[in-house]
């Protein structure tokens, strides 16, 4: 298979140094890319090795599924999902939380460290794990930076270098890698008494950030401000009808629901079973494991047309099967949203486009999220803006 333009592009200056991160959107093709640059590593000198971090059981599974076409088994050792290695072969695929089981028998100096969704080891303790002299190292992601802290500075960039290639959405959509798509975004309003309680809270928060001289959150009171004010609107009543609303109103082969929680999940998943013409099953961590691979093996093949989740099909699920996906978590940050839109917008034979749907229903959800359509538009992509039937 021969390499796309953007990874003719990215390769080289991945190799000069052979270090960096390629920040690149979902459906792009990272994966190939990366099984490209451990070749050439390996071709250069076959006694080095390869360490390939995951997040998740799903992509340990789908790495292994790639690299077995391309190497022997016996090359290839699991790390993670109930498999653990007793040695380390030459190139060995593990999740992040079971990594500590054989971090201290890879030889670093002689390795090539690559992570998967690489914004994962932006934490104290993951990044103590991963932090050594690498020969080589390659981080992999839609959204290296993270919008809610400094680690992507702190930890990530030590210990995998800069981002030296950006191969966006735009790019992609662009580059025919990807399908076209469509922004919806829709205003579930709050109730009168909803109204009435958000406008208090900012009140007390505006007052409170007064009165300590600038939105401090290392202040307690006004952390919980922001706290009660951001729940109140995560609860809002209106999210689940109008999500159940749009999904009757824009007709998809499939679509995936991303909720605020279990209990919203549960509820959403109910409430459009009800509904003539829709299919729907939960995935999540309440469901037992065969459960949950029965609801998506459903999905997969036509039986369930909508998959109701909250975090759990983030990152490491191939979805090229739905064209709808619905964003109804008001706490859902840029990355998260970019993560999402990832899930949709593979191609496949029969798709002609597919369309992200982001209910929101606060001042503040508002402002975020017309900054980041502002570009889409720019792009040409088709964005729409409109409100629930009162």
């Amino acid at each position: 298979m021969k390499l796309r333009e953007w990874q003719e592009k990215a390769f080289p200056l991945w190799w000069k140094n052979k270090r960096g991160i390629i920040k690149v959107v979902t459906g792009g093709g990272k994966t190939f890319f990366a099984i490209h640059c451990l070749r050439k590593y390996l071709e250069e000198d076959h006694n080095k090795n390869i360490l390939i971090v995951v997040p998740s059981i799903a992509l340990l599974d789908q790495w292994y599924e790639s690299l077995s076409q391309n190497f022997s088994e016996r090359e290839i050792s699991l790390n993670g999902g109930g498999e653990q290695t007793t040695s380390i072969t030459k190139i060995c695929i593990s999740t992040i939380d079971s990594l500590k089981n054989i971090i201290k028998e890879v030889d670093a100096s002689n390795s090539l460290l690559i992570v998967d969704e690489c914004h994962k080891i932006g934490t104290e303790k993951r990044g103590e794990m991963l932090t050594n002299n690498w020969h080589a190292t390659l981080g992999l992601s839609a959204t290296p930076e993270r919008d809610y802290d400094d680690n992507f500075y702190i930890i990530i960039k030590k210990i995998l270098g800069d981002i030296i290639f950006d191969y966006d959405y735009i790019d992609a959509r662009e580059d025919e890698v990807i399908v076209n798509f469509k922004l919806l975004y829709g205003y579930a309003a709050l109730l009168p008494e909803e109204e009435n309680k958000y406008r208090k809270f900012t009140k007390s928060i505006q007052r409170r950030a007064a009165t300590i001289g600038g939105q401090d959150m290392n202040d307690y009171p006004l952390k919980m401000l922001i706290f009660n004010r951001a729940r109140l609107v995560k609860n809002s009543k209106n999210r689940i009808p109008y999500g159940i609303e749009l999904i009757q109103k824009y007709e998809r082969d499939s679509w995936i629901v991303f909720t605020e929680n279990k209990k919203q999940a549960k509820e959403f998943n109910k409430k459009v079973n009800h509904i003539k013409g829709f299919e729907s099953g939960i995935y999540n961590t309440d469901l037992k494991d065969d459960e949950r691979q029965e609801n998506l093996e459903n999905f997969k093949a036509g039986k369930l047309n909508v998959l109701v989740s909250c975090t759990a099909l983030d990152e490491g699920f191939d979805m090229p099967e739905a064209d709808g996906a619905m964003i109804l978590s008001a706490s859902s940050s840029k990355r998260q949203r970019i993560q999402r839109m990832g899930r949709v917008l593979r191609i496949t034979a029969n798709k002609e486009n597919a369309l992200i749907v982001t209910v929101y229903s606060s001042k503040t959800e508002y402002e975020k999220l017309r900054e980041e359509s502002n570009r889409y538009k720019l792009e040409g992509v088709p964005v729409k803006w409109q409100q629930m039937s009162l």
